[in-house]
């Protein structure tokens, strides 16, 4: 496993899938080396290969090409159940809307074996949830002015038969057992937050709730909306509604727990609540005893016999009936993984519990089913989840059972800065192995994208690093349909079969199965070649596996395409999207771009040689040391040196070797890897370069101001770690270099996003557009550089910063200030030393240095440096020794719940420093399973903190990070934070801290056009 540097994380978490509005809804002297450690071995990859158009494709949830389709309204393969539970096609007022229209998974399987997935570079197929949805209806939009039914998969009933709608359990073995034929995995949409509404038809037909003498049959009469029936419904008739879910279920009805104001307690879209938190048995929910009841005879074709000795009183909590029911269906038909609704509204736990039992329940399937497709696969269970607003960063999610997250961010990219998007999302995907997303540009729950942009945006979308998610339709340009008062139904439309856009489609095809084909595309690194015609490399190096392609994107007529970097001179390469064939040159692929100008680069005849490669391939690491894993193929053995001399008389190794570097590099240092390798055909030779960098430096950008610009100004945000952020209006001043270029460096971050501005109203990028990804200093002149394009170079350091002091010291913190540095451009930044080791970095001219031993002599210096990287000497030294204990400011304790063996807090009293990350190893407190600190925060009010397990993992409430008052304070680890130590035997019933950030929604009486939305941004908890 590679090791990935630490990061206080900044992660979106946020809103959710809402109901009907919502849908329910990346040269070393040679005694450097002195601690390489040869370690041959290691685990490869769980990867499978299938038959493609170039040969066997290797399959990767890293190069995930998923489709999602909504599974009603994608291909009716059985017209006999359209009507299943009397469900219309078209409601009482002529709609259909928000009704069934008769897609099935027998129409999935035709289309299936008609090779329409295949021809797209499908390897994965999301489904709708195909278990039993509630009968009836409710109104639909905001107007009422539809009937909804539950055709989307979100309204629940019974998890353990199928909807008759989608079809028999045979129908969905055969759809499963296909797609597995053809190399595709199968996800299942499921939901562990709630289940359906209540509606008349449930009601009548399994004798809950108080109808007030109307029936299934109701419909809207004048003056009325589908919203009405609520009028002549009895919500406060408790004994009538104890027949509901009973005590499995949080509603706004008498009888019932009431809603929450929190993501754990609310009512979703008004939807039943499942009340995950429940560790005892309660019992089976009402409802489900008598549906159960009734299912003696004839339902065979629709129940999972899997889930056939699950239908009874286990004595379970209802979490754990809901799990088992889920795990069912993988046991029973194989299912790949699952795509989890509702995310942030469910304790962590119970994700990391149903991919436990979920990956258990795939393996015993591949063991009773030798002889099925797909039973010789060994990737384990996967798993993604909807978190409202997640974008491209690591939460606390990938520590409990996610192996990726939807991502929000790229549906409103700016697609004309292509290599802004792939540099940062194959930097941060691609360099770790426990993290990825799931990106898009249409979705259900919020738009279609404009479907005269369906080219740029497919080549965009299908090229991009981590996994990508094609919604049903946007391959064909399906057109917006009919959505009365709910502007996200629309997106759903049936599938238009008889007006497919074969030009979009003929290039999703063939964008979809380059991708497929090369595992490099999603998961392998990224690397700039040229900018006219955009022009980039994707390559993979993996545990013996390599593959290599070069894309260029916007080219026209006869086009010589730089590969030199990738494939030698010799090599047969063909560009898939047009099938031309060319031989490599003098470092040049030349070739015609087909109608789209889009050039896709593969090597179609295998060389001979063999292969050498490093996997991590080169880079820059900011941890203490970095494993390297050397992999030869089609040799016996390889040799390497890390010194940048020949490696044919470096030090032997085989395929799989692991070497260390860094122990004695400095900051700043390079190590130059270079692998060899011979056979009877030839010889190899690659090499990579190591960077070992500061954790705590920060991220330099330089600005080229335009003429008719006032002087610039550096608005950021999405800052990793996460760090304060200015607001537009006190975006800082960039400093003036040489010529007209400005620079600014952002302390302690490795990456940012930016918009340069003026006080004149320009802005770079535009308004309406999202600003630059940067994770490495970089040159902005209207492109972006590594260098300085103008060849200015500036050697000159700044002067030393003078009059060094302590303005204030209690018994563990020190407060220092200095008097500003000059130089001939301008200083960025200063580096705080104490006791001759850097303890933090600073913009301005003041420093607060905290954890600190009472009555103990410390040495402080500090040093200034410039945007060219020169450092002053260091300031005259200054002695502190700290107060006696007791005496210091205010203090705060923190009690912290997580899962990490030894928690870090990563803190800084409310506007002063950040500590160096990761921060302070937590103590073991009195009460199990809780580690604690306290902190001196000095004359501040509060503290500001994120957690992490000392290494790549954090917890910093999802890019906000956790307040805390002075005082005591327990976080549970289920989002509370709470005044006081914790207390075992009542922290799960106590209140939360008056302050505790809370979303309140009403009563769960499925009126589908209350939905939620996006979170406000409100303080995390116990502000």
């Amino acid at each position: 496993m590679k090791k990935k540097t630490l990061r206080c994380a900044s992660f979106f978490l946020s809103f959710i899938f809402l109901i009907t509005i919502f849908f329910g809804s990346q040269v070393l002297p040679v005694q450097y080396a002195d601690a390489s450690e040869a370690r041959p071995g290691a685990s490869a990859e769980k990867i499978t290969e299938t038959e493609g158009p170039t040969g066997p494709a290797t399959f990767s949830w890293e190069n995930a090409n998923v489709y999602f389709v909504i599974t009603d309204r994608f291909k009716d393969g059985d017209p006999s159940n359209n009507n299943a539970y009397g469900r219309p096609t078209r409601d009482a007022t002529g709609k259909n809307i928000g009704t069934f229209h008769g897609g099935d998974l027998k129409g999935l399987t035709e289309k299936l074996n008609e090779g329409y997935f295949t021809k797209l570079g499908t390897n994965a197929i999301w489904i709708t949830a195909p278990y039993e949805q509630i009968h009836g209806w409710v109104g639909g939009g905001t107007g009422g002015d539809f009937a909804h039914y539950g055709y989307h998969g979100y309204y629940a009933l019974d998890f353990t038969m199928m909807d008759k709608n989608m079809g028999t359990v045979e129908d969905m073995r055969e759809f499963v057992d296909t797609a597995h034929e053809k190399g595709i995995r199968v996800i299942l949409d499921v939901v562990l937050n709630h289940p359906g509404y209540g509606t008349l038809k449930d009601m009548e037909e399994y004798g809950f709730g108080a109808r007030n003498n109307i029936g299934a049959g109701w419909t809207p009469g004048s003056g009325q909306t589908w919203h009405s029936f609520h009028d002549n419904v009895n919500y406060n008739d408790a004994s009538a509604w104890a027949a509901w879910w009973g005590g499995w279920v949080r509603a706004g009805i008498a009888g019932y727990e009431s809603c929450g104001g929190s993501d754990l307690t609310q009512c979703v879209g008004n939807l039943p609540d499942f009340r995950t938190n429940v560790t005892d048995n309660i019992g089976l929910p009402p409802l489900l005893k008598t549906k159960w009841s009734k299912e003696t005879a004839g339902y065979e074709p629709w129940i999972i016999p899997s889930a056939k000795n699950l239908r009874k009183d286990l004595g379970l909590p209802p979490a754990d009936y809901v799990i088992k029911w889920l795990a069912a269906w993988v046991e029973e038909f194989g299912i790949d993984g699952f795509r989890a609704d509702t995310a942030k509204h469910v304790e962590l736990h119970r994700w990391k519990q149903l991919k436990n039992e979920s990956d258990a329940a795939l393996k015993r399937w591949r063991q009773n089913n030798p002889d099925k497709p797909g039973a010789d696969w060994n990737d384990s269970f996967w798993m993604t989840g909807e978190v409202w607003g997640h974008g491209v960063g690591k939460s606390e999610y990938f520590n409990n059972g996610f192996d990726s997250i939807i991502n929000f961010s790229f549906q409103g990219a700016n697609l004309n800065s292509l290599e802004s998007i792939y540099a940062d999302y194959a930097a941060k995907i691609n360099n770790d192995p426990e993290f990825n997303v799931l990106s898009y540009i249409s979705s259900h729950d919020t738009k279609l994208y404009d479907r005269g942009g369906l080219i740029q945006a497919g080549t965009a979308l299908l090229l991009l690093p981590g996994g990508v998610k094609t919604f049903y339709g946007d391959e064909a340009a399906r057109a917006f349909g009919d959505t009365g008062s709910d502007p996200q139904q629309g997106t759903r439309s049936s599938m238009n079969w008889n007006q497919l856009n074969q030009n979009v489609l003929s290039h999703w095809q063939k964008v979809g199965q380059f991708r497929n084909q090369h595992i490099a595309v999603g998961a392998g690194s990224h690397a700039k070649i040229a900018d006219s015609p955009y022009t980039f490399k994707r390559t993979y190096e993996k545990d013996g596996i390599t593959d290599k392609v070069v894309v260029a994107i916007g080219a026209s007529g006869t086009t010589q395409v730089n590969v030199a970097s990738v494939f030698p001179d010799g090599t047969t390469v063909r560009d898939a999207y047009t099938g031309a064939e060319t031989l490599v040159s003098g470092g040049v692929a030349t070739l015609t771009p087909g109608a789209h100008g889009l050039i896709l680069i593969e090597q179609i005849k295998e060389s001979d040689l063999p292969a050498v490669s490093a996997s991590p391939a080169g880079g820059s690491f900011k941890t203490e040391t970095l494993d390297i894993k050397l992999h030869v193929n089609k040799a016996e053995s390889g040799k390497y040196t890390l010194d940048g001399s020949d490696p044919k008389q470096g030090i032997s190794y085989t395929d799989g070797t692991e070497i260390t570097i860094g122990e004695a590099m400095e900051f700043g240092d390079s190590a130059m890897l270079r692998l060899y390798a011979e056979n009877q055909h030839g010889s190899s030779l690659q090499e990579y370069k190591y960077t070992k960098k500061d954790p705590n430096s920060g991220l330099t950008v330089h600005f080229k101001k335009p003429a008719d610009w006032g002087a610039p100004q550096l608005y950021y945000y999405d800052t990793i770690p996460k760090v304060t952020e200015p607001t537009w209006v006190t975006s800082p001043a960039m400093i003036k270099e040489s010529g007209e270029w400005y620079a600014y460096t952002i302390d302690g971050v490795d990456s940012a996003t930016l918009i340069f501005r003026d006080s004149r109203g320009r802005q770079n990028p535009g308004q309406g557009q999202p600003g630059f990804v940067r994770t490495s200093e970089g040159w902005y002149d209207g492109t972006w550089h590594e260098a300085n394009p103008d060849g200015v170079s500036d050697t000159e350091p700044p002067t030393a910063p003078g009059g060094l002091r302590a303005d204030r010291t209690t018994d563990t913190t020190v407060t220092l200030s200095w008097d500003a540095s000059t130089d001939n451009v301008a200083v960025t930044g200063y580096d705080i030393y104490r006791n001759n080791a850097k303890v933090g970095s600073a913009s301005r001219t003041t420093f607060t240095d905290t954890g600190l031993t009472p009555e103990t002599a410390y040495q402080y210096t500090v040093k200034a440096h410039d945007a060219a990287g020169n450092e002053s000497s260091a300031s005259d030294r200054v002695e502190v020794t700290t107060e006696p204990a007791g005496s210091g400011g205010n203090k705060v304790t923190v009690y912290y719940k997580h899962g990490f063996t030894t928690p870090f807090i990563h803190y800084r009293p409310e506007g002063e420093s950040w500590t160096t990350a990761p921060g302070v190893a937590m103590e073991p407190s009195e009460v199990a399973e809780y580690s604690k600190l306290t902190i001196d925060i000095g004359m501040a009010s509060r503290l500001e903190a994120c957690f992490s397990d000392g290494k790549a993992n954090w917890d910093s409430n999802n890019q906000r990070n956790y307040f805390f008052n002075a005082g005591t304070w327990t976080y549970n680890g289920n989002g509370d934070i709470r005044p006081g130590a914790p207390q075992a035997s009542t922290l799960e019933s106590a209140d939360p801290a008056p302050n505790s950030s809370n979303n309140n929604s009403e009563s769960p009486r499925g009126k589908s056009g209350d939905s939620e939305g996006p979170d406000s941004s409100e303080e995390p908890a116990a502000a």
